[in-house]
């Protein structure tokens, strides 16, 4: 079985079952509520717009859908109607939440005997008057034991790193100097050079970040430990009280590459938000726009400095959007706009999915970076992959 709670970054417990926060989900926007829902927290959070779920599920079969509804902007019967297929059938036609139970209460329909042959549960929300929205849904198999998620990948062999630890499954408070290993499906780094700080990591893909003031450099957070040119990332920063950057942040390697070209080793950064402007003194690239935010692009070279690789000369690219991006707000980071608009300018990532270098694989996280901080402070959010 697997249950989402849809616009939200936390669980939820409805009935007994626990409903994770919100993935699988392509399109829409996220929206929440402080009213007293009936039904409780599931229906204060929902995704609305256009929008599908895709869920993969173990193995094909049928399967038991429970879509959760709960109308909490309207206010009249016939402001909002919707339709909703699953597996390409249309189950629900013309759905008027306020006209079916009014204003935050929550509503329910179940559909059993939906077959799957695809590997996939594909839930469709489709627009009739005003935008669909939902508030969770649970998928069971028929018999109500059968999983749906994730079929379990093996992760590689990082034995060869030092740095790294154990698998955790529950939320993993990190202080040491060096680390880096997986929280639930999330990779991690935790690195820093002196100081004090701590990393925490919650198995949904939620972070945060604490430093202390000191002349110290330290960069940290969740991802995956690897890079794919083809990930959209989303994302929410709570909150920032001035940290270097918060950014996308990984690292390409190619062994093959003599190592006195910096391109055989790139470190690079899509900004979201900064203290700190780092187009100082690199060479401008181009501007580009990608998910409506208009980014420049720049290069750095670093000359025998900390990488993945032991110290190193290597670039540096950087794309910085024209604002900071706002907090408290779903953000998303499509990866391969970036990659292109590098390339434009002959700056082309190596390698971002291998175990070659020395001290950690060429990871992508959503990073918070510190360096000589001033005073103490702190930076969370939550990250998730939004690949379509």
């Amino acid at each position: 079985m697997v249950a989402i709670n849809s616009g939200s970054n936390s669980s939820a417990t409805v009935d007994g079952v626990e409903y994770q926060a919100d993935k699988y989900a392509s399109g829409g926007t996220t929206n929440s509520t402080q009213d007293a829902v009936v039904g409780g927290q599931l229906y204060q959070t929902e995704r609305y717009g256009s929008f599908s779920y895709e869920v993969p599920v173990t193995a094909n079969g049928k399967y038991t859908v429970r879509l959760n509804f709960a109308e909490i902007t309207h206010n009249s019967a016939g402001s909002r109607s919707f339709s909703v297929a699953i597996e390409g059938n249309t189950v629900i036609s013309d759905l008027d939440l306020y006209a079916e139970v009014g204003h935050d209460t929550g509503h329910t329909e179940t559909f059993a005997d939906i077959e799957v042959n695809d590997g996939s549960v594909t839930i469709e929300l489709i627009k009739g008057t005003d935008n669909p929205t939902i508030a969770g849904f649970a998928i069971f198999s028929n018999d109500g034991e059968l999983g749906t998620d994730t079929p379990v990948t093996p992760l590689p062999d990082f034995s060869k790193y030092s740095a790294y630890t154990q698998q955790y499954t529950e939320k993993t408070v990190i202080t040491s100097n060096h680390a880096t290993g997986h929280v639930g499906e999330y990779f991690f780094t935790h690195w820093k050079d002196g100081g004090s700080t701590s990393l925490t990591v919650d198995p949904n893909g939620e972070f945060s970040v604490t430093w202390q003031g000191g002349g110290y450099n330290y960069v940290g957070g969740p991802g995956w430990h690897y890079g794919d040119a083809n990930r959209v990332i989303g994302y929410r920063f709570n909150n920032d009280s001035g940290a270097s950057y918060l950014t996308l942040y990984g690292w390409g390697y190619d062994k093959s590459m003599p190592t006195s070209n910096p391109a055989h080793l790139v470190e690079y950064y899509i900004l979201q938000r900064w203290s700190y402007d780092p187009s100082q003194g690199a060479t401008f690239g181009k501007s580009f726009t990608s998910n409506g935010v208009e980014y420049s692009t720049y290069r750095s070279t670093r000359q025998q400095q900390p990488s993945i690789n032991g110290r190193s000369t290597f670039y540096q690219y950087w794309s910085k959007p024209a604002r900071q991006q706002a907090l408290g707000q779903d953000h998303k980071i499509i990866f391969a706009d970036h990659v292109k608009a590098w390339a434009d300018t002959g700056w082309v990532i190596p390698n971002m999915n291998n175990l070659d270098a020395s001290d950690d694989p060429t990871y992508q996280v959503m990073a918070v970076e510190v360096f000589n901080p001033g005073s103490n402070g702190t930076a969370s959010g939550r990250v998730w992959d939004e690949t379509p």
